[in-house]
Formats: C-alpha cells, sequence, structure tokens
C-alpha cells in the first residue's frame, strides 16, 4: 500500500501549479500487485478527479476487459490497447500518414562495417555476407511486390568476399531504383486509401499497414507535428501504461519526449524491467528515469510466493529491488512455507548446436534421465523449459517441431516467425476465438477480410468451418488454401513474398545440374563431407558446407507444405505455447502465466543460441547483456513458484560445479549420479 500511497502523492502534487511536476514508473516484482495497483489507482483518479480525462493502456484486450469490469465504464476514462489508441489518434490524418508511409515501404541500403585491427576477419567476412544476403531477400520481396519481378538467388559468400564492395554499390543501385518505383506509387494512391488494417501485415498494393508500422508511422508523425502531442496533451488528464517493459521504445519515446512539459498530463507506467524477456519491448527505462523525466516507485509486496522462493528470486534481481512476503486476507506466514531445492549432475563436455545428431541425443537422454529421476521423487510439479523435441512428442506437434530442427538451431524462434510470416498464427487466433466463444471478435475479422455475412446460412457455413478447422486432419498447406479462398483471412505481403522466394529457390535448383549431382551422392549414404569427399575429390569442405546448407533449405520447404504436417500440430503447438493444454511442460517465455504450486526449471538452452544459463553465475562472465537476458527469462520461470522450485542443471566440468554451488548457497542441493 505504500506505493500506492506514493503514487496518489504524485497525482495529487502534479494539480498544484506551485509543486514540482513529476510522472513516475511503478517498479514491481512477480507478484507483487501490479495490476492491482493500476486499478486502485484508476479508482482513485475516477473518484478524486471526476472532471479529469485518461487513457489506460494495456497490452491485450483480455486485459482490457479485465480493468473495465474492475473499474467499470468511465466516459472520462479510456481503456485501450496501445494499438487501438494510436489508431483512434491518427487515423483521420490521411494524409500526414500518406506523407511518411513510405518509410515503412523502403528498402534500406548495405553500410559495410569498418574492419578494426586485431578482429576475427572471418567473422568479420561472414557477418558482411549474411548482412548481404539479409537486405537482397528484402529487396527481392519488395520487388516482387511492387513490380511481380523476380531475382536471381543471391551471391554466395566465396564469389561475395573476392568483390564485396562491388557487390553492395550494386545492390545498393538497384535498391535506389526500387525505392523510386515504391515512392511513384505511393504518390500516385489517393491518399484517403492508407489505412491501419488490424493485421500484423503490411500491403504495399492496398497501401495499407500492420501492427508493427503503426507503432513507427506513430512515432513518425508524432516527430513530425509537434501539434499531435499538443492534441493529446489537450485530450488526457492521465496516461496509464501497464507492462511498460513490453511496451515498444518508440511508444515510450513518444510518452516522454513528444507529449509537451506543460504540466497538465501524468505519465505513469506499471512493469518490472526483470519480466521484460522480448526484444521488441523497451525492457526498462533506467536511463528515463537518470534524466529526470520518471520517478521510480518501488513494491517489495510478493503475494505468490513462499518465503524461500522469494529469498531466491531476489538473488536473480538485478535492479537493486528486494520483494518481501506479503500476505493476503486471511493467510498467515505458515501458509507461505516452501522450499527451493537445486539438482545436478556433472555431464562433462557438452554438445552444441553444430555437433552430431548423435551426441546431442546422448546428451538429451542423460538430461531427460536427470529430469526423469528428479520427477520421481517430487510428485506433482509442473517442467518450465525452452521448447524441445520431449515436449513436442508429448503434446502432438512432433512432425513440425523436427521440420524446424532439421534445418534451425533456435527452434522456436524460428517455428514463432514462419508460422506468423506464413498466416497461420493468424488462422490460430481466429479458431482460438471461435472455440472461446469470442465471436464478437470472428465475426469483425471476418467482416473485414471480405467474408459475405449477410444470412443465416453465412453463419451456418462458419460454424462448418471453424468445426471442420478444430477437428481437421488436413495439412498446413491445404488448410491454408481453403482458408484464402473461403476468405477467412487474405494473403498478406509477407505470406506473397515468402512463397515468391520459395518457389524461386526450388526452382533455382531444380535446373542446377551440380545440386542435382550432390544430392545424389548425399542421399546415397553420403551425408558427411568426409563421405562426399571420400566418392568425389573434387567436393570441397566449402562447396560441402554451402550445399548441405541448401539441401536442408530444400527439404524443409518440401516439408513444411507437404501432406505429412497437418494443421492440427499448429493448434497443438500454439495451445502449449499459451498454455491452453493441460500438461506437466510450460514453456519458459510466458511471463502472465498464473501461479504454479510446484515448478521444476530445466536450466538448460536446448541448442538455442540466444541463451546461456551459465551465465547467470559464472563470476567471469564479461557479456553483461547476455547475462541480463538469461537473468531474465530465468526470473521469470522462478517466480511462477507458489510453493516449492526444484531446479536441475547439467554442468560441464567442477570448475563450472563450484559456481553453481555458490550460486544456490544457502539453499538446498543435492548431486545426482546418473
Amino acid at each position: 500500500m505504500i506505493a500506492i500511497e506514493k503514487i496518489k502523492e504524485v497525482i495529487d502534487n502534479n494539480q498544484n501549479p506551485q509543486l514540482k511536476f513529476e510522472n513516475f514508473v511503478l517498479q514491481g516484482g512477480a507478484g507483487s500487485g501490479k495490476t492491482e495497483s493500476l486499478k486502485k489507482i484508476l479508482e482513485f483518479i475516477t473518484e478524486s478527479y471526476p472532471d479529469k480525462k485518461g487513457v489506460c493502456i494495456t497490452l491485450t484486450n483480455v486485459a482490457v476487459e479485465e480493468i473495465k469490469a474492475r473499474v467499470g465504464e468511465k466516459n472520462n476514462f479510456i481503456v485501450s490497447t496501445i494499438h487501438s489508441f494510436l489508431n483512434d489518434l491518427i487515423k483521420d490524418y490521411k494524409k500526414n500518414i500518406h506523407e511518411v508511409i513510405f518509410e515503412i515501404f523502403k528498402v534500406e541500403k548495405i553500410i559495410r562495417e569498418v574492419l578494426i585491427t586485431g578482429d576475427d576477419e572471418k567473422g568479420y567476412n561472414k557477418n558482411e555476407h549474411e548482412k548481404f544476403k539479409k537486405l537482397y531477400g528484402k529487396y527481392s520481396g519488395m520487388l516482387f511486390s511492387t513490380t511481380g519481378e523476380k531475382t536471381s538467388k543471391v551471391t554466395g559468400k566465396r564469389e561475395y568476399d573476392k568483390e564485396p564492395i562491388k557487390f553492395n554499390n550494386d545492390l545498393n543501385t538497384e535498391v535506389d531504383k526500387l525505392n523510386q518505383i515504391i515512392k511513384a506509387e505511393i504518390n500516385s494512391i489517393d491518399y484517403n486509401k492508407v489505412r491501419y488494417n488490424e493485421t500484423r501485415y503490411n500491403n504495399f498494393k492496398e497501401l495499407s499497414f500492420g501492427h508493427d508500422e503503426l507503432l513507427h508511422i506513430a512515432s513518425l508523425l508524432f516527430k513530425k507535428h509537434e501539434l499531435l502531442g499538443k492534441i493529446v496533451s489537450d485530450k488526457f488528464d492521465f496516461i496509464l501504461i501497464d507492462e511498460y517493459q513490453d511496451t515498444n521504445e518508440k511508444i515510450v519515446d513518444i510518452f516522454l519526449n513528444s507529449i509537451p512539459k506543460n504540466n497538465k498530463t501524468t505519465i505513469g507506467f506499471f512493469g518490472d524491467s526483470m519480466q521484460g524477456i522480448y526484444d521488441d519491448g523497451i525492457g526498462d527505462v533506467e536511463r528515463e528515469i537518470s534524466e529526470e523525466k520518471l520517478i521510480k516507485i518501488e513494491k517489495e509486496d510478493n503475494f505468490r510466493c513462499s518465503d524461500k522462493v522469494i529469498d531466491f528470486i531476489n538473488t536473480i534481481r538485478n535492479d537493486g529491488l528486494k520483494q518481501e512476503l506479503a500476505l493476503k486476507d486471511l493467510e498467515t506466514v505458515d501458509d507461505r512455507k516452501g522450499e527451493v531445492k537445486l539438482y545436478y549432475s556433472i555431464y562433462g563436455k557438452k554438445p552444441n548446436a553444430f555437433s552430431s545428431s548423435e551426441d546431442k541425443n546422448i546428451y538429451f537422454d542423460t538430461l531427460n534421465g536427470l529430469i526423469t529421476q528428479v520427477s520421481t521423487n517430487n510428485a506433482e510439479v509442473k517442467k518450465l523449459m525452452l521448447t524441445n523435441k520431449s515436449i513436442s512428442s508429448e503434446l502432438n506437434f512432433s512432425i513440425l517441431y523436427q521440420i524446424f530442427n532439421d534445418r534451425y538451431t533456435e527452434v522456436k524462434e524460428e517455428i514463432e516467425k514462419t508460422l506468423a510470416r506464413i498466416q497461420l498464427i493468424e488462422l490460430y487466433e481466429l479458431c482460438s476465438a471461435y472455440k472461446s466463444k469470442n465471436y464478437n471478435f470472428v465475426l469483425t475479422k471476418l467482416k473485414k477480410n471480405g467474408f459475405k455475412l449477410k444470412t443465416l446460412e453465412d453463419k451456418i457455413k462458419i460454424n462448418e468451418i471453424f468445426n471442420e478447422l478444430l477437428s481437421s486432419t488436413e495439412s498446413v498447406n491445404n488448410v491454408l488454401d481453403t482458408a484464402f479462398k473461403s476468405n477467412l483471412i487474405n494473403k498478406s505481403d509477407s505470406y506473397k513474398q515468402y512463397i515468391s522466394n520459395k518457389d524461386a529457390f526450388l526452382a533455382n535448383f531444380k535446373k542446377d545440374d551440380r545440386f542435382q549431382y550432390l544430392e545424389s551422392l548425399y542421399i546415397d549414404e553420403g551425408n558427411t563431407s568426409t563421405r562426399m569427399i571420400a566418392k568425389d575429390d573434387s567436393i570441397s569442405d566449402e562447396e560441402f558446407v554451402e550445399f548441405e546448407k541448401n539441401i536442408k533449405r530444400k527439404t524443409f520447404y518440401n516439408d513444411l507444405f507437404s501432406e505429412k504436417l497437418k494443421f492440427a500440430e499448429v493448434l497443438n503447438y500454439y495451445n502449449y505455447i499459451d498454455e491452453n493444454i493441460v500438461s506437466d511442460y510450460i514453456t519458459m517465455h510466458k511471463t502472465k502465466g498464473s501461479g504454479i504450486e510446484n515448478v521444476m526449471v530445466v536450466m538448460d538452452e536446448y541448442f538455442w543460441n540466444k541463451y546461456n544459463f551459465k551465465s547467470i553465475y559464472d563470476v567471469d562472465e564479461e557479456d553483461l547483456i547476455k547475462k541480463s537476458k538469461n537473468q531474465k527469462l530465468f526470473y521469470v520461470a522462478c517466480s511462477r513458484t507458489i510453493k516449492n522450485l526444484i531446479c536441475v542443471r547439467l554442468v560441464s566440468d567442477e570448475e563450472e560445479e563450484k559456481q553453481l554451488l555458490d550460486f544456490f548457497k544457502g539453499f538446498e542441493i543435492e548431486k545426482v549420479i546418473l
């Protein structure tokens, strides 16, 4: 309650022109009741200042409805998602949007980094070629969207390394030409046609933009037109933002730097920097606090976790906040007793993302053996981990997982990125909304996509379609085809570009005699460089590496759109991610999940290079950004525990063992002999 009283004091002081005007951030750990505090502040404002107007911004429509239910419908206080808020704000300024929309469709030019003496030249060349490939892909996709033209395949690294500056300059010349075409096309379209399409995707031909670019366009408009910030300030006395750590940096910048400092509009952020685990969120506002644009108000309460779990998660936090046990009504201290325990084994040298399948499987067998042994003695635990093969088998999305695992090392990230690009997430969201009887969402989306809803027969048809989708045995490819033909969803630019890139890639290799020859050798039990070179000594290691990358990509495309990948697996995957199914396994990345009685956190990266849990307790870790990223994910996982927390880890050697034991000092530890 102390934190809430401090916020009330800031709000009251801001009404007095004689006192210093301040914006604030409420920083509270997991289980501290941040959203509950937000609701209390909303109630305070609407009761104490009924003539004042404000907006409360949340991440999801579910959160919007939850807050509205608590504080009621207030004519002077809008509760909205950030996308709805920004769209309502800018949608009538179509001419101004038209003036800046080129910025979201243009292709950026490539700029070569300077090689510093002493740097790894091989790594530098690899990064520069990867950058070239990425830009070429964007250029290629946008060229197809605007003109329908297809490009040849991207220049390989060996060829690129001979004349990198020439290849960069040639590409930049083509990018300049394309950007002129894009600009001319935009100028030829009536500005009244520009619109936010309420999807994840931009559509150049329609001149419509999706969720991410709405934020970008709003940022551009606020920077270009100071009047827009004044309009917001005149309209609202309060702007309150929930889960600030997941809010895009551009939006935080708008609220703190584009709203006039006229001592009128109070900006308040609610959240927890330790739960900022997504790359598109600002993460923290420490810079803004140090620049005195915000004052920090800390909320130390923890109404969720047991005493020992609170002690442990306090050791993970890196912001100085120390949570304290806070009791709910009728709770006693004895009700909040629990334990924290580490189980570990020494494995020896661990395989990495590029190790052989045999080495990886041996490692996973050992890890699963540790998990099974610990689970036997600790019943009723939920296992929090990064998505892996064993989870995919248990929850029936193993083919989907395997298709991505055969090509990528960071499987979960690539699954979600690709499924979004080919619009499977859009289909899942429609199916999920239909299943949960959120018919308003479904009907609104369908109408925007052009689905005819005029008669009773049309509604019967909708029921039939969704019932078929939810029990479908059809492939992903067939379901997408049906969805497009029936106007459940419309083909996005990202989908068209993805399919165009896929088709062009496969067509190129059909005409490539050398690739066909290497493929025949590879299939004929020659799937390593040693075996291939033994059969034909004209094959170099470099050629094999490039060939293997291409054969994996070819197999990936063919499998992704084959009959063996069923739409049901996509539904199962997303239901796992959203925790809509009963399972002993839960993804670590679910920040807003409810508390779980007994938790096992599996401290293993499953060859996801983005993470390294060792960095949390490695006293020699110098990469503080990597360390912080791992600390945050580990904190999110551990802090979901209500009573008992178990951590399991395979360590490489005695040195790592010592560091791990030091980190868990003061808590129960057991070394497991496997």
